[in-house]
Order: structure tokens, then sequence, then C-alpha cells
């Protein structure tokens, strides 16, 4: 008899498990923006040609961008993205972390940190920060072709073909979103900035379990 009743709890606690599964991966009560893969540690030079490394982002939220300083129009739109969420994030009460803005330059060897300097930006940031990188050649191809996968072709008019891409990296180094081609839009990349401050906000104490599950059962938008 006792046996019998220790299996009728198994059996009920068990079929409570799978109707509870069941309902959060439907219901999806919490969304999440995915784990993707650890974003690659580098070294760079700033403007100033001090050392940048991935390191000192801990912390906090960046949104890479890949470009160089003649990029003309072929960045146009992702420099219209980027003013756009900087414009939206001034109207909005701070958040922490703060997202700042690093771009990565695809001609290192004419973006010297002395270009770099001499470089007027496409807009004044009106809150988020903007930082650009360069580095010895090898280098900014292991962490922008190698580690971010973006691809960078020369044209024999002298500039450079790549691929538009912003990504997103949390305080913790890890690749939260990217945004390639038509996905560079404010909006779209405001909305997952949104899900990632949720989360940062949200997932304290006994919350914690239940973001992780979100993570488990891939509760991504």
């Amino acid at each position: 008899m006792k046996w019998g009743r220790l299996l009728q709890v198994f059996y009920i606690a068990g079929g409570l498990l799978v109707i509870s599964i069941l309902w959060f991966t439907t219901a999806r009560p919490i969304v999440v923006l995915p784990r993707m893969r650890l974003s690659p540690g580098y070294g760079l030079q700033d403007a100033s040609n001090s050392l940048v490394t991935s390191d000192q982002q801990r912390g906090l939220l960046t949104l890479y961008s890949f470009a160089y300083t003649r990029c003309g129009d072929d960045c146009r739109s992702m420099y219209a993205a980027l003013q756009e969420i900087d414009a939206a994030l001034a109207d909005q009460p701070t958040r922490q972390p703060r997202l700042q803005f690093i771009t990565i330059t695809v001609d290192p060897a004419r973006d010297t940190p002395e270009a770099l300097a001499a470089f007027a930006l496409p807009f004044d940031p009106k809150t988020v920060q903007w930082r650009w990188l360069t580095g010895p050649q090898e280098r900014v191809n292991a962490v922008a072709s190698g580690g971010f996968e973006v691809l960078v072709q020369p044209r024999q008019d002298g500039s450079l073909f790549f691929t538009p891409l912003l990504v997103l990296v949390d305080g913790a180094g890890v690749v939260r979103a990217s945004f390639e081609g038509s996905q560079i839009d404010s909006q779209n990349i405001l909305s997952q900035l949104a899900l990632l401050y949720k989360e940062i906000e949200r997932s304290q104490g006994a919350n914690r379990l239940a973001y992780e599950a979100a993570h488990f059962f891939a509760c991504y938008p």
C-alpha cells in the first residue's frame, strides 16, 4: 500500500512537471535573447593610441560595428541606425549597465590612430560613448573576420566590400544578438536591447531560475 501511494505521488509529480514544461515552452512567459557564443578577445588601439582590450568591456553592453573612415555611402544606413539608437536612448531614463558603441575599422592600414583622431564622426552622439579601434592588420583580421565573422574584400577602386554587421555583446562578453543587412534597423535593435535590459534587471534572486529556464527551453524572440 505504501509503495502504491509513493508511485501515485511520483506519477502526479511527473505529470505536473510535464504540464509545467509544456506551458512554459508554449506560453513563454519569459523571452530572452540567446547566448550565442563568446565574443572574441582583443587588444587594439583607439584614436589616442591607448590600448583598449575586450576585458575592459566587462560589465558594459557593447554594440560592435565594422566600418572604415572612407566608407561613405556603404555605411550610411548603419550610421543612421546608430544615430537613431543613440537618440532614442537619450530620451529614456539611464539604464545600467550603460550601452557603448565600438567600431572596429576594417582598413587598419589607412585608419591609424592618427587618422582616427582626425576623423569626424558621422554624427555627434547624445548619450552613447562611441569609440573607433584599430591595430595591426593581422590582429584586426583575427578579430573582425576570424572572431566576428565579417567578410571583407578589396575592390578595384581601392574601396572595401564588407558585410554590414552589428553585434550586441553583454557584460560577460557573450554575443546576445547580431544584425546583418535588413536586420540593421534601429527599432529592431532597440526592441532586442530592451529584452536584454529586462533580463539583467529582473533575473535576480529566485527569478534567476525562471530566466535560466527560459534559456534552457530556448524561449527566444
